[in-house]
């Protein structure tokens, strides 16, 4: 018969209260490098939560989990989600189990310590605490073992950020649906090339997605995308670049010349398709069917991602395309250019550069457990790792690359990681492509929309292979 202890841990607990656990595990720790037996399951299972307290991204994140169950639980890798408030990522997951062997009576083992070891599944965070000396010294090679296999699948879930990454792969666009069958009703239109991440599959061997991209949350058959690895690695070829207007009016002409007619305009704030970069001009995609030139001077260029759009979201589009259709045929004399540039400046007001980091660094922080989500479009309903970066600079006025490999290739200056200061982007990556950014937020740590099981975190920087840092304000 299987028993499960569930215990209720309460926000109130202090981080002194918490250490003391963690000393406790110690000293059980310490007995097994003498060959002790844990007498009871219970002894057990403090012990494998105390390992499981030290990750910092845990406790770092209590803010937005004042409740958490930690389950020890005895039925072969039985586990209980943390009770997360709605929106949030699970970072303040402290579920960890024991199989059947954590229940018996301690048996005799090859090292004679820690029997149970072998059926604990941490939870992952276990790097803290290895860090804290020799492990070697405290920890049976069997237990070694379990906790090496833990950071293994730690660093394996790392690599799968891009997991369920969908992009569009279509002629022109397909109806999602509200239910997994052509039967259900349309909730959305999802084009070539738009970005989704995809929450569950369904139908006869997982035929149908179940996605959300924007505001939209429907199925659309899985023929439809390039999906996962292939998804990842074609990233960089969907993304749209806009030139935004920052004059209060702009003409768009015929040709890339000042005394070229002029067939509309575009006021200040308003985004047109960028199509090519001459220098001095842009060629545009005005409306669906023209295209004309804008003088690069009076604009400034961002990067998104295209989304499926909402039965009302194309329904407003469609009227803001007929809007410009109709400038064509308003003269210069009625709608004058002027040419007036209005730029927001960075919110606050900062008297060294060092002000300006902290305050970018404090933005970043308040979005700490915050959801990740692939091509995301806002930092409070959740984006993915280029997102958060380039939405927290964003706000103070900077414009960046909306991909990991545009944010390498393309913003700020490389600097060596010994250089980093708070603020600066982190790189990651292999052979060169950048696969990954965070946040530099000092003493050695960032934090980054890290992938979709843990949402927004704080990590050591050197997690992972760092490729370059890029300064981005100096």
């Amino acid at each position: 018969m299987k028993h499960r202890l569930t215990i209720l841990l309460c926000a109130s607990l202090t981080i002194a209260g918490i250490w003391g656990i963690t000393s406790l595990a110690q000293t059980f720790l310490a007995q097994d490098s003498q060959d002790e037996k844990i007498p009871d399951p219970i002894s057990a299972s403090v012990a494998a939560f105390a390992i499981d307290v030290t990750r910092a991204d845990t406790f770092v994140s209590t803010s937005h989990a004042s409740i958490a169950d930690i389950s020890v639980s005895t039925g072969d890798a039985a586990k209980t989600e943390s009770s997360v408030p709605a929106g949030k990522a699970p970072s303040a997951d402290l579920s960890l189990s024991a199989g059947d062997a954590a229940m018996a009576a301690p048996s005799s083992s090859e090292d004679g310590a820690f029997p149970f070891l072998d059926a604990v599944l941490p939870c992952g965070g276990i790097q803290a605490f290895l860090d804290k000396g020799d492990p070697d010294a405290a920890l049976s090679p069997k237990t070694r073992t379990v906790i090496e296999t833990a950071l293994t699948k730690e660093a394996e879930e790392q690599a799968d950020e891009y997991a369920d990454l969908a992009i569009a792969n279509v002629s022109s666009y397909v109806n999602v649906r509200s239910l997994p069958s052509t039967e259900g009703d349309v909730v959305g239109k999802i084009y070539h090339g738009a970005v989704a991440q995809v929450l569950d599959t369904a139908g006869d061997d997982g035929e149908w997605f179940q996605i959300v991209s924007g505001n939209v949350n429907g199925y659309i058959k899985a023929e439809y995308f390039l999906y996962g690895e292939a998804a990842a690695d074609a990233i960089d070829e969907y993304v749209t670049r806009y030139a935004v207007v920052i004059a209060d009016r702009l003409n768009v002409r015929e040709d890339p010349d000042i005394s070229s007619n002029r067939i509309g305009y575009i006021d200040n704030g308003e985004k047109v398709r960028l199509l090519e970069n001459l220098g001095d001009w842009l060629k545009i995609q005005y409306t669906e069917s023209k295209t004309g030139y804008v003088a690069t001077e009076y604009v400034t260029l961002v990067e998104e991602f295209v989304y499926a759009k909402t039965l009302e979201e194309e329904a407003k589009e469609l009227a803001e395309k007929q809007a410009l259709e109709a400038r064509a045929a308003i003269s210069e004399s009625q709608a004058a250019e002027n040419t007036t540039i209005t730029v927001t400046p960075p919110s606050g007001n900062y008297s060294t550069n060092e002000e300006l980091r902290s305050s970018i660094v404090d933005y970043a922080m308040q979005f700490l457990g915050n959801v990740y989500i692939h091509g995301g479009k806002t930092l409070a309903g959740g984006t993915d790792c280029s997102g958060f970066t380039s939405l927290i600079y964003a706000e103070y006025g900077y414009s960046l690359s909306r991909t990991p490999g545009g944010q390498l290739s393309s913003n700020g200056r490389s600097i060596a990681y010994s250089e980093a200061q708070p603020g600066d982007i982190i790189c990651y990556g292999k052979n060169g492509k950048c696969t990954h950014v965070a946040l530099y937020i000092g003493d050695g740590q960032i934090i980054h929309s890290a992938n979709p099981r843990k949402g927004v975190v704080i990590y050591k920087a050197d997690y992972d292979t760092i490729i370059d840092v890029k300064n981005i304000i100096d």
